[in-house]
């Protein structure tokens, strides 16, 4: 009896030679595929981070320029009672109406000169003007303080091959307080 299932062994172990070999190699393709599928997942997500860092970046410098343009404005001189000329566009960076775009690069103290390529630029409109005061416009003669400028502030962040940012502000200039 002993001899019958050795002999039985035998014949269903030269059966399966070459099975396992099989086995092995399709579970290594299968663990090579899914290695490869992770790498490219690990990749892309790589890729996406440093996207995402370099529009923050380009985001923050095109916010800085356009604090910087905003200060211009407010800063003062004579723009509560004189409306810009063409002059004033290149010169000041402060454009009439319907004027093409004159771009200023933001000062390199303003923005974070090592991280960027290229520095922020910004472009100043002048709209007309707007509202003042409440209640100075009602008073015959109207006070100074009726109306007041308004301007159109865009700044930019770009360079080859990095994000492009465009942000947008309204400012209404600083209205003196009665009586001063």
């Amino acid at each position: 009896m002993r001899h019958m299932f050795r002999h039985m062994g035998r014949r269903a172990w030269r059966r399966q030679a070459g099975v396992s070999l099989v086995i092995v190699l399709v579970l290594l393709v299968a663990t090579s595929v899914l290695g490869i599928a992770v790498l490219r997942s690990s990749a892309m997500q790589e890729r996406m981070s440093a996207n995402l860092r370099d529009r923050s970046l380009a985001f923050q410098a095109a916010e800085s320029a356009l604090r910087y343009a905003q200060d211009v404005v407010l800063s003062g001189g004579a723009w509560d009672t004189q409306i810009p000329t063409p002059d004033d566009c290149t010169a000041v960076g402060i454009c009439p109406t319907s004027s093409g775009a004159a771009w200023r690069p933001v000062p390199a103290g303003s923005y974070d000169a090592a991280r960027l390529a290229a520095p922020p630029e910004y472009w100043i409109e002048y709209l007309g003007t707007g509202p003042g005061r409440k209640g100075s416009c009602d008073l015959i003669p109207p006070t100074l303080d009726c109306q007041s400028p308004m301007y159109r502030v865009t700044a930019r962040s770009r360079a080859e091959g990095r994000a492009d940012v465009v942000v947008q502000a309204n400012i209404i200039s600083r209205i003196p307080e009665p009586g001063t």
